[in-house]
Formats: structure tokens, C-alpha cells, sequence
């Protein structure tokens, strides 16, 4: 077998690149090619993120890199050398072979202690472009193909979680943060304050919670006190979310560059998505299957009653808490105490009646259920209506809907 090795710290891969191109076509039968990185050379793991060689990489885990390519082109040797450079400069290993059956494209992971170890298999087209698991890098693309060995070398096989769905978690690990999530709230932080409703929670110490500085800057402003949200008995990732809603705030699970899963809080009006409040459309639910007795008909008749008390009373006879986005509500001059509804005496799905008797505000209702798949009512306001004009008060005698 016939091999060529570059250390990526070498002066003469110029000099060498002759000798690399002969060295494949004289061993045709076993066509393989070596880009070997001095196993001392700090590229060859991680890059540390200070100028110190042997400064602690980002989460203290070091990554190496290993790619095996196969090609079946008769110029493979010419391709692999105009590739060389990049993954020379990349401390990558690397090593180019001839296609054998049964070949497939993949990124794998293996953890030994600090030591994280990655490895691709690709494939060389005809063209000259190297195609991944999931990605292609065209001649051209050798910055793009920098950009994303810096990227494994950071989060692992997984790639950075920017911008992909579940929040860059892989089915494994959203699966398993999602039970965890769906453990009740023991005891009711409605009348807490935001700290102490924090660990009122009881959020597990596998997912560590923080808040960011930006959210704590919130915090130090916000006119809210305590949340008045009931929420024991609700899963805690729902509560948390809706917790964090009262405070201008949400979250969303993050993927350390370690691979450790933590939640963290941000502002409401982060570009990034956010943990919902309330699950409208998981997997085989609608809102029916979701909370089939509020699509059970009843007689109602109501007459200049307090909006509050009747979706009060609503969810006391579906068994389906009716939660009110009080700081939205608040925000938009809204008190649903001082709102008066009146309903003619006539059967109504009670869904179709808290649409009825919330519209007239501006307030939308979304049915849907936390991670337990506990069901409740969400109500807050349509987006950009801003401040409403004040209602009529209602009448200090409030009655439930009769059925």
C-alpha cells in the first residue's frame, strides 16, 4: 500500500504536491491518500480561544477531527490535492480512498473523557465537490468548509444549534428534556415573587436554569411584582414559560459547545424562537382531542356579567383552566373585572362562547395543553391593537352561565 503524509505544519506542501499526485497514480490499486496533522499540533484538537496553546477550550472538551473520503474518479488524486490545504489548516485528519460496497455518507461521535472525537465519512464527486451527511462543498467552498470543521470543532457532530429546529438538540435529547419538562409543579408561586417562583418550580438540577443578562435587565424594570398566574398542578416547562411570560420574558433550551442542555431566559422579543406558552400542536392532538369538553353545547343566557368571573366560572365547568395573560391584558388598559358581557339565552359550544364574549376586547383565546398534556385556555391579546378605550363597567353581581 502505497501512502502520502503532510504534517499541516510542513513549509514545502508546495514542493510535495508532485509527489503526492505521482504517489497515487503509481499505487492505482489501493488509491489512497493521507493527510496526516502532527498529533502535537493544537490545531489537531480544538482550537483554544485564547492565543495560549494550552488554554481550556470552550466547555473544557477538546474535539478531534477524522474524515474519510471516498471517490471512484479516475482523477481523484488531482481533487484531493486541491482539498489538502484546507484540511491541513484545519488540523483535520484526513484520508481519501477508493469506493468500496456498502459506503454510506456519516457524522459520528465518540466521548473519551475531555476528549471528543468526530468522524465524518464523505465522498468525493466527479466534479471535484465533496459532499457530507447533510452538506456539499463545491471546489470553491474551501472557506465554507473551514467555517463548518470550526463549527464540528466546537459543538461536535451536531453542529452549532443556530437557527435549527429544536433548538439544535437532536430527537434524543429534546425527547428527553421534554419528560423532564412534563413533571408537575408541586406548590402554587402565583403570589411569589419572581426568584422565589423560580424555585418554587422545582426544575431539575440536569437542565440548570439562568437568566440571561439581557433578561435580567428586564427584570430590573419591569412594573411586575408577582405573576398571579395559578400554575401548581402544570407541567413546569408550560409554567415556565408562562411564568417568565408575566415579566417580559421567555426561554428556550441551549446547547453548550460541552453538549451540556441548559434554560435560559431572554427577552419576549428575542428574534429567536422561544419555549411556548402552552402546546397547541403536538403530535396528534387537536384542539378537540386536546380538551373535548369545551366542544360540548350548553344553554347560556348572561347579562352585563364581569368577563373575569365568567371565564372563571367557564373553566370551573369544563375542568379547563382558563389562564389570563394579565401583564399583556394590563398593558393594553384592560381590566376584565370592569368588562361586561352579554350573551342571549341560546346553546353555545362553550369554545364558540369564550370567543364570543372575549372578542369584543380585542382577546383571543388558544386552546391547548402543557407537556403532561394537561389542557387549558391562554387568553391575551390580539396582536397590534394597541390601548383600547375603557368599557362600560359591569354590573358588582356576577352569575355563571347557567346550563
Amino acid at each position: 500500500m502505497c501512502r502520502s503524509s503532510i504534517s499541516p505544519l510542513s513549509r514545502s506542501s508546495l514542493a510535495l504536491a508532485g509527489l503526492l499526485i505521482a504517489g497515487w497514480t503509481a499505487c492505482a490499486d489501493a488509491q489512497l491518500y493521507e493527510v496526516k496533522p502532527n498529533r502535537n499540533d493544537p490545531n489537531y484538537r480544538r482550537r483554544p480561544a485564547q492565543s495560549d496553546p494550552n488554554a481550556t477550550p470552550p466547555g473544557g472538551v477538546d474535539t478531534r477531527i477524522n474524515v474519510e473520503i471516498f471517490c471512484g474518479s479516475d482523477n481523484a488524486g488531482f481533487e484531493a490535492q486541491r482539498w489538502s490545504p484546507t484540511f491541513e489548516r484545519a488540523g483535520v485528519y484526513l484520508r481519501i480512498r477508493s469506493e468500496m460496497p456498502g459506503d454510506k455518507l456519516s457524522i459520528r461521535e465518540k466521548q473519551y473523557g475531555k476528549l471528543r472525537e468526530v468522524s465524518l465519512v464523505g465522498r468525493l464527486e466527479m466534479n471535484g465537490s465533496l459532499t457530507f451527511e447533510g452538506r456539499k462543498f463545491k471546489p470553491s467552498e474551501t472557506s465554507a468548509l473551514t467555517e463548518w470543521l470550526a463549527e464540528l470543532k466546537t459543538y461536535g457532530s451536531q453542529g452549532s444549534p443556530r437557527g435549527k429546529a429544536l433548538w439544535g438538540l437532536s430527537n434524543e435529547q429534546f425527547d428527553a428534556l421534554f419528560r423532564a419538562l412534563g413533571s408537575p409543579v408541586e406548590q402554587e408561586i402565583g403570589d411569589q415573587p419572581l426568584d422565589e417562583a423560580l424555585r418554587g418550580l422545582g426544575l431539575s438540577d440536569k437542565y440548570p436554569f439562568r437568566l440571561s443578562y439581557a433578561a435580567k435587565q428586564v427584570v430590573a424594570t419591569a412594573p411586575r411584582s408577582k405573576s398571579r398566574l395559578q400554575l401548581r398542578g402544570f407541567s413546569q416547562g408550560t409554567a415556565l414559560a408562562l411564568l417568565l411570560s408575566q415579566y417580559g420574558l421567555g426561554f428556550r433550551p441551549e446547547r453548550s459547545p460541552a453538549g451540556k442542555i441548559e434554560l435560559v431566559a431572554l427577552p419576549a422579543d428575542d428574534s429567536q424562537s422561544l419555549w411556548p406558552t402552552g402546546w397547541d400542536h403536538l403530535e396528534g392532538t387537536s384542539p378537540v382531542s386536546i380538551a373535548p369538553k369545551l366542544f360540548t353545547q350548553t344553554l347560556v343566557e348572561l347579562k352585563d356579567q364581569k368577563l373575569g368571573d365568567v371565564l372563571e366560572a367557564i373553566g370551573q365547568k369544563t375542568n379547563t383552566p382558563v389562564l389570563l395573560d394579565y401583564a399583556k391584558i394590563e398593558a393594553r388598559g384592560l381590566d376584565v373585572n370592569s368588562i361586561s358581557v352579554t350573551v342571549e339565552k341560546r346553546r353555545y359550544a362553550w369554545a364558540s362562547l369564550l370567543t364570543r364574549i372575549t372578542s369584543p376586547s380585542f382577546l383571543s383565546i388558544k386552546i391547548c395543553c402543557d407537556e403532561a398534556r394537561k389542557p387549558f385556555v391562554w387568553v391575551t391579546p390580539l396582536k397590534n391593537t394597541g390601548s383600547l378605550p375603557r368599557r362600560r363597567p359591569a354590573k358588582p353581581a356576577a352569575a355563571a352561565p347557567a346550563e
